[in-house]
């Protein structure tokens, strides 16, 4: 089930995206993430946070308006769909979305593609030096009936 974030969920969702990120980036220095830790901790309130809880939290998705600023999911639920059902609950509320992935991330860039991203920029993030993909997918919300469009 897709929920909405409650405050219970920090610790969860913390211990996700800091193992997410050390396992997902192996060519940032893990300390860069520890350092960073309190920091989106504090932060993950100003995002709209959506988890997938069945028996507990097995990833989150956060969203800053169409800019999706974490996709995470715990190791042991990773290609059970949990990461697609993220996206699809963020395609039903915004009509594009945008997302940045480190080009190391080769991983990410081919999910976000299944996902119907496509690069539209390049650019390096200034804290890690790390070149990043600005991934944008254009969201069709029309639903076709016969020959109406809803």
């Amino acid at each position: 089930m897709i929920r909405e974030y409650q405050t219970k969920d920090l610790d969860t969702i913390m211990s996700i995206w800091l193992k997410g990120n050390q396992q997902a980036h192996p060519f940032i220095d893990s300390q860069f993430f520890e350092n960073n830790f309190e920091l989106v901790k504090m932060l993950i309130p100003a995002s709209t946070i959506f988890v997938q809880d069945i028996d507990g939290v097995r990833g989150f998705i956060g969203l800053m308006d169409n800019y999706i600023s974490g996709l995470f999911v715990d190791e042991q639920y990773r290609r059970q769909h949990v990461g697609k059902a993220l996206i699809a609950k963020a395609k039903q509320l915004h009509n594009q979305l945008n997302v940045l992935v480190y080009k190391q991330n080769t991983q990410a860039i081919a999910f976000y593609q299944s996902q119907g991203f496509q690069v539209v920029d390049q650019s390096l993030n200034e804290e890690t030096n790390e070149p990043e993909l600005l991934m944008t997918c254009i969201v069709n919300h029309t639903i076709k009936i016969g020959k109406c469009a809803l």
